[in-house]
């Protein structure tokens, strides 16, 4: 198969799904929240609401079915980083409280024992918020495929604008054997094109997922993942098979 992008449009939030939560500035409410996540539709309602002077808010909402056809970001309009070209360099605190960068990732590890590791293709996945159902379901999802993508010499690694603090707690409520990494601000999520501009709301990472090859090159991306979370990690693992018979 040609090494190509995902031919799907775009994913611009299927407002149907959890995949943003809003958090209360109280303890109570903070817990409430926890278990609870607000669904996209209220999220939106919600904000809406309180945001409909601004010409932004019009772009999320269109006029005939409010809530049913989003335009909320600007990712689709972003650039994705060319196939086969260096992926964009990055340095971001992980759950483990390291300095990950993508050089780090990609290099020639050495086992306790001596033995001499080549360097992996890496699973670059970014999600808009942790403990969402959305973002649950596909960290699951990869952690049940974990073992296969490493017999295939692949790590798996998630990458969202939430604190190092909240990711760590996810990963650790959800039993996840890989790590995440915190892009505070975005500017990750933006160099990948996979930014996305909630007006009132700050930026999130657009559910988009690349396959980096081991000399660090991009040679797949996932746009369309939102309609087809459950699925998603066998997708990934089938083209990373596909690519590297390529090799």
């Amino acid at each position: 198969e040609k090494v190509g992008h995902d031919n799907n449009a775009l994913s611009n939030y299927d407002l149907n799904n959890n995949d943003i939560r809003v958090h209360s500035t109280s303890n109570a409410n903070k817990a409430r929240h926890h278990n609870n996540p607000m669904g996209r539709r209220t999220f939106f309602q919600r904000s809406t609401a309180t945001a409909t002077t601004t010409a932004a808010a019009a772009a999320i909402i269109t006029t005939t079915t409010a809530i049913q056809s989003p335009q909320p970001a600007s990712a689709a309009s972003q650039t994705l980083p060319p196939l086969n070209s260096p992926a964009p360099p990055f340095s971001l605190m992980n759950t483990n409280g390291n300095i990950i960068t993508l050089d780090t990732l990609t290099s020639t590890t050495t086992t306790a024992s001596g033995e001499t590791k080549p360097p992996k293709w890496t699973i670059l996945y970014f999600y808009p918020g942790a403990f969402t159902s959305g973002c649950t379901i596909e960290a699951r999802k990869f952690q049940e495929d974990l073992p296969l993508f490493q017999e295939l010499g692949a790590q798996v690694v998630g990458v969202s604008v939430d604190s190092v603090s909240k990711n760590s707690e996810f990963c650790s409520s959800e039993g996840l054997d890989f790590f995440m990494l915190t892009d505070e601000g975005g500017k990750v999520s933006k160099a990948y094109g996979t930014s996305l501009s909630i007006p009132g709301f700050g930026t999130f990472s657009n559910r988009q997922t690349y396959i980096i090859d081991p000399q660090k090159n991009v040679r797949w991306v996932f746009v369309d993942v939102e309609s087809r979370i459950p699925r998603h990690s066998k997708e990934v693992l089938e083209k990373l098979k596909m690519l590297q018979l390529q090799d």
